[in-house]
C-alpha cells in the first residue's frame, strides 16, 4: 500500500536516484488517447512480463525511490504527464497499450499494434526496439533502447540502523500519533504544514483531521535505517498496521537545522 500523508497533505520524496543505464527513447506518438513526443522512458518488470512506458515527460525517479522499486503505479501517479505503456509479455505477445494523460487513462488492444512493434532485444536486463505504427488513423514511430528495471535506489549514504537525527524526528512523529498528542505531532511537521494544522485547530477540524491520520498510521514503529543526501533524507522503518506487520519509508527535509517529516509510504 502507498500513502503520503500528514496532517492529510500528500506530498512529493525528497531524494534523488540516479538514471539507468544506457536508458534512451525518442519519437512520437500519435494516438487517439495520446498524443505526444517521447521525452523519457522506463521499462520494468510485471509478473507477465514487462511494460515499456513512453513518456511526455522526465520519469520521476524521485517518487519512485521512496518505496524502493519501480512499476506501473509510478506512472499512474506522475501528474503533467500523457504516457503510452507498451504491455509485453514474457514471450514477447504484444497487442495492449495502457494511455495516461490529463483527460484520464484506459487501455486499448489492437492487432494492428502487435506489427508495430519489433523487438531487437529482450533479456533479463534490456528491451530494445522500435513501435511503428500507421493504421486506423493512429501513427507511433518511436525506438528505445532500456534497462529493464524493478528497484529505484535512492542517492545518498546509509544511515545508520537507528536512522540518526533524522531517524529521532520520524520517531517523535510515530510517538505522537501513538500517545494522540497533537501539538507535539505539529512540531514534528515543517513550517508550513505546521501553519496548516494550526488553522484546523482553530476551525475545528484537528480532531477528524488527527483521527484519520491514526487510522492510517502503522503503531509499534521501529526505524531499520535509510539513507541521507545532504538536506533530505529517505528514514525506512517498520510497524504494525491492521494487525499485520508493514514496512515503509518516511521522507525527511532539514530546514534550519532541524528535520521534518513530509510524508510516508508503506509498503
Amino acid at each position: 500500500m502507498r500513502s503520503a500523508m500528514v496532517a492529510g497533505v500528500v506530498l512529493g520524496a525528497m531524494t534523488a536516484v540516479a538514471p539507468a543505464a544506457f536508458a534512451q527513447a525518442k519519437g512520437t506518438v500519435a494516438l487517439k488517447r495520446a498524443s505526444f513526443t517521447v521525452a523519457d522512458a522506463v521499462a520494468y518488470k510485471t509478473d507477465s512480463g514487462i511494460e515499456v512506458a513512453l513518456l511526455s515527460t522526465k520519469f520521476d525517479r524521485l517518487g519512485a525511490a521512496k518505496d524502493r522499486k519501480i512499476d506501473s503505479f509510478d506512472i499512474m501517479r506522475m501528474s503533467n504527464v500523457t504516457a503510452a505503456t507498451l504491455r509485453i509479455g514474457a514471450d514477447g505477445s504484444f497487442n495492449c497499450i495502457d494511455f495516461k494523460s490529463d483527460g484520464g487513462g484506459g487501455s486499448s488492444c489492437n492487432s494492428d499494434f502487435t506489427e508495430a512493434l519489433k523487438l531487437t532485444a529482450r533479456t533479463a536486463d534490456r528491451v530494445a526496439g522500435t513501435f511503428k505504427l500507421n493504421a486506423g488513423g493512429e501513427k507511433a514511430d518511436v525506438t528505445f533502447d532500456l534497462k529493464v528495471e524493478s528497484v529505484a535506489t535512492p542517492a545518498g549514504t546509509a544511515l545508520p540502523a537507528d536512522g540518526g537525527e533524522p531517524g529521532r524526528a520520524v520517531m517523535a512523529h510515530f510517538a505522537a500519533i501513538e500517545k494522540g498528542d497533537f501539538k507535539a505531532l505539529m512540531a514534528t511537521a515543517p513550517p508550513e504544514q505546521r501553519k496548516m494544522m494550526q488553522e484546523a485547530e482553530k476551525s475545528g477540524e484537528a480532531k477528524e483531521m488527527f483521527g484519520m491520520l491514526r487510522a492510517m498510521s502503522p503503531r509499534k514503529v521501529k526505524v531499520t535505517g535509510g539513507t541521507v543526501d545532504g538536506d533530505s533524507a529517505l528514514v525506512d522503518y517498520e510497524g504494525v498496521e491492521g494487525g499485520k506487520s508493514v514496512k515503509g519509508t518516511a521522507d525527511m527535509v532539514r530546514m534550519g537545522g532541524v528535520w521534518y517529516l513530509t510524508g510516508t509510504s508503506n509498503r
